[in-house]
């Protein structure tokens, strides 16, 4: 009498988990540089909102804006002289707190700001990075704020 056998055998079910475990951590080794790629993009655009909310104001009350990084141990804040403390994680108005820890300003034009007259602005650039890549905000004396991704050699795309 011949029995039919029933299941997968052991080697079968050990080559199957192999390939469900080098897909899981090829996976997650793609979702966590999304979640980075996300980080950096979510942090210039808070940057250019708050150079936006700084030029509004700035041309509103004709009161110059500029800007300056203040760092702690772990973090930084990028915030307007005009702001009322130097405490960097209040929430006060004018100041943005870093929303991330591993996106970090590595370089900002020094004095670059707004002047209420005429909605103008000391031209220059503020360069965010972290592991995903690069992005520069870039102000113009005109006042407009530009957001672009740097590729290669410092050159935006």
């Amino acid at each position: 009498m011949k029995t039919k056998q029933q299941g997968f055998s052991l080697i079968e079910m050990m080559v199957v988990m192999i390939i469900v475990a080098v897909l899981g951590a090829g996976g997650l080794f793609g979702w966590q540089q999304w979640q980075q790629q996300q980080r950096l993009w979510i942090t210039t655009q808070h940057v250019r909102n708050l150079l936006e909310e700084l030029r509004s104001d700035a041309n509103w009350h004709n009161r110059d804006h500029l800007l300056v990084v203040k760092r702690t141990e772990k973090m930084w804040c990028l915030t307007s002289k005009l702001a009322e403390d130097s405490e960097c994680h209040s929430d006060k108005r004018w100041r943005l707190n870093q929303p991330f820890t591993d996106v970090d300003i590595t370089e900002i034009t020094p004095g670059v700001g707004f002047y209420g007259l005429r909605n103008t602005a000391w031209p220059g650039h503020i360069l965010l990075q972290s592991m995903a890549g690069k992005w520069r905000v870039v102000l113009s004396a005109q006042g407009r704020v530009r957001v672009c991704e740097v590729i290669g050699s410092n050159k935006c795309s």
